[in-house]
């Protein structure tokens, strides 16, 4: 289906693109404050598995939102292939990379920026590839999520990309988070309110 500004399917898609971004960054949230638990030296199983279970959903539904955002950009709704996707993702990595290190290089940073050494790293080539096993790891019943096998366990693509995809993360953040005085607020979620209503 063509996407087409103004129209209510149009409307509709970037409800849905909302509501992935919405699921993505509650899911970080809840990693960093696991993360933070686990790092003060709490690691019983069921701290683990929440955190295991956090940054999976946050994989999940940033890779989701991040493929609605390229349909956007061609301005239809049909499936992407993976190989077009593996490469998207890691050309949309090495563009916000190097716009921070131009920002650095003419002094426009934000004061938080880090060293230019930072951005500098070579994006890896396979990021999107690897993003993608990430993503179907975490999405479906595979024994590659336990044992890895041709693709990375979870940890292990936390542990060698994190850095890359947080870059996604954060420069989608200010642009779709719904975290405001006023959220906005969609109308499919609205429509699921079970408690009984009085006329």
């Amino acid at each position: 289906m063509k996407l087409v500004q103004g129209t209510p399917e149009n409307q509709s898609f970037i409800e849905a693109m909302s509501h992935e971004f919405s699921l993505c960054e509650k899911s970080f949230d809840e990693f960093l404050i696991l993360a933070g638990t686990n790092i003060q030296g709490v690691s019983d199983y069921v701290v683990l598995e929440r955190l295991y279970t956090a940054y999976a959903n946050f994989i999940v539904h940033l890779y989701e939102f991040y493929v609605s955002c390229f349909k956007r950009d061609f301005g239809k709704t049909d499936d992407i292939h993976y190989t077009t996707l593996d490469l998207l993702f890691t050309k949309a990595v090495e563009k916000l990379m190097n716009n921070m290190c131009f920002l650095i290089e003419h002094k426009k940073a934000p004061s938080w920026a880090n060293d230019l050494s930072y951005y500098k790293e070579p994006v890896p080539q396979d990021l999107g590839e690897k993003f993608r096993a990430a993503r179907n790891n975490s999405s479906h019943v595979d024994l590659r999520r336990v044992s890895g096998g041709n693709r990375l366990t979870l940890k292990e693509f936390m542990d060698k990309y994190h850095k890359f995809i947080y870059f996604l993360y954060d420069s989608a953040r200010y642009s779709w988070s719904n975290k405001g005085k006023n959220p906005y607020e969609l109308s499919h979620i609205k429509e699921f309110d079970l408690s009984t209503k009085t006329s």
